[in-house]
């Protein structure tokens, strides 16, 4: 179940891009993610921290009156806490929407009250599931992620199988899939509750919102370094190009999948051997599972570098030209971040976690402005650089608290991984040259051909590899 939630989640975007770009156009489909760029922005502060400071305070406690009331408290102060932040976005509103490049005509009042509704629904979404997570329901929380998705999923189909989709409607389509969701869940949850007494709303709001600051701050720096740069680039760039971006994170996204169920089983490894002061086994874990990590992603990247131009084209209906430079870039900070996880895990199971935050919340927000202040000068490749830049820093950080604190060395093994580095550039690279010169005239053939070289040249490494011992023998390698 948490895998499939986890595909349902990746996926839904491969059929809400295509779906809104071939039907509204790459402009429309790029307005309408910077729109959800802001509106998830807002999330973190919106939120103020429940899901830390509050919902998993009841962890392992029983379903009874006081946690529920602690829920609908939760509800409450987030909803006041959304009603403040949307009456100041109305009220600058016109200095809001000068952040955004839209390719559609609407009133920068209503988009703002649009947002804040929005950023409310998704909150009050994630607090809900943290709750039944905290209280050891996690099927039902991946219940909720799997309905709201499927639910958003089938009113687009239906809405432009009718012709009426437009970026209004999936917006309100989006909003509804959630509050049908949030009503369905908190009608089971807490208005059936009896007897309530005066001590419902019975959290300490003003400690409670001081107390999620730093989490709201690692959110916001969360935002900053994987959705903030959306709007950079609608900014400076224009719509068209936002969607062709987005297109990239997407295909990008299927690296981060392949390592969430090695970093899923990795952690409670990790926390065993720390707490019987294991070290060694510790660190052989990490590296084992690290490696086998790059050795699935690193070849991905390159088949998806190599690729870039015609897949974007496909995925959102534009003429895409020199993305392969900007995905290599962007993949490599997705690889940094996900490689650099074995480290955050060993500070997370060696200390508070407080020194974790603060060096997140610098790292990515140095990312994100060096990528505001290099769009304008480089364009799409300078918000690349920034985040790039941002996540080479955060993973550094990693390394260096991680090693004070008793994680001597790197997270992979040395040898495998530099082979597998080493034998992707050069396959890479030959195919890339051969591309050039033969030169397919559409999409579907630069795929086929581009694509079946390189896994036929990847079959053949890989075999020899494999002989070396490969994937399955790392631990002796």
């Amino acid at each position: 179940m948490r895998f499939l939630a986890e595909a349902a989640s990746r996926g839904s975007g491969f059929v809400v891009a295509p779906l809104l770009a071939w039907s509204l156009g790459a402009s429309v489909f790029g307005s309408y993610t910077q729109v959800l760029a802001l509106t998830f922005a807002l999330v973190p502060i919106v939120s103020a921290g429940m899901g830390y400071t509050v919902i998993r305070q009841l962890a392992g406690s029983q379903d009874d009156y006081s946690s529920r009331t602690t829920l609908s408290a939760a509800v409450g102060i987030i909803s006041l806490v959304c009603a403040g932040l949307g009456v100041l976005l109305v009220a600058f509103s016109s200095e809001v929407t000068s952040y955004l490049s839209l390719d559609v005509a609407v009133s920068a009042a209503s988009l703002m009250v649009a947002v804040a509704l929005l950023s409310w629904l998704v909150a009050l979404e994630a607090l809900i599931q943290e709750y039944l997570r905290a209280m050891q329901m996690v099927r039902q929380s991946l219940y909720v992620q799997l309905a709201s998705i499927g639910i958003h999923l089938a009113a687009l189909l239906v809405a432009a199988y009718l012709g009426s989709l437009s970026i209004w409607l999936a917006l309100i389509l989006l909003g509804a899939s959630k509050l049908m969701v949030i009503s369905i869940l908190l009608s089971v949850t807490v208005f059936k509750i009896k007897n309530r007494g005066s001590n419902y709303f019975s959290i300490p709001a003003t400690r409670t919102l001081l107390a999620g600051i730093p989490f709201m701050l690692a959110g916001l720096a969360e935002w900053a370094s994987n959705l903030g740069d959306r709007l950079v680039v609608g900014k400076y760039l224009g719509p068209e190009i936002v969607a062709q971006y987005v297109a990239a994170a997407m295909l990008l996204s299927s690296i981060a999948a392949l390592g969430a169920p090695l970093w899923w089983l990795l952690f409670p490894e990790m926390v065993k051997y720390t707490k019987l002061s294991d070290w060694k086994r510790c660190k052989e874990k990490v590296q084992y599972r690290t490696t086998v990590f790059i050795e699935l992603s690193f070849p991905t990247l390159c088949l998806l570098s190599l690729l870039a131009d015609p897949l974007i084209s496909l995925l959102v209906n534009t003429r895409s030209t020199g993305m392969s430079a900007v995905v290599f870039m962007l993949g490599i900070a997705v690889l940094l971040n996900q490689v650099s996880t074995g480290w955050e895990y060993f500070v997370i199971a060696m200390s508070s976690g407080k020194q974790l935050v603060a060096v997140t919340v610098c790292c990515l927000a140095t990312g994100f402005l060096i990528a505001l202040l290099a769009a304008p000068v480089w364009g799409i490749f300078g918000v690349a650089l920034g985040i790039l830049f941002g996540k080479l820093l955060l993973a550094g950080s990693l390394a260096y608290l991680a090693n004070r604190v008793g994680f001597s060395g790197v997270v992979w093994k040395v040898n495998p991984a530099a082979v597998i580095l080493g034998a992707n550039l050069m396959i890479f690279i030959l195919v890339s040259i051969i591309a050039h010169f033969v030169s397919p005239a559409n999409a579907i053939s630069k795929i086929v051909l581009g694509g079946g070289m390189f896994l036929f040249l990847q079959a053949i490494a890989y075999a020899g590899y494999f002989r070396l011992g490969g994937i399955t023998q790392l631990r002796s390698v």
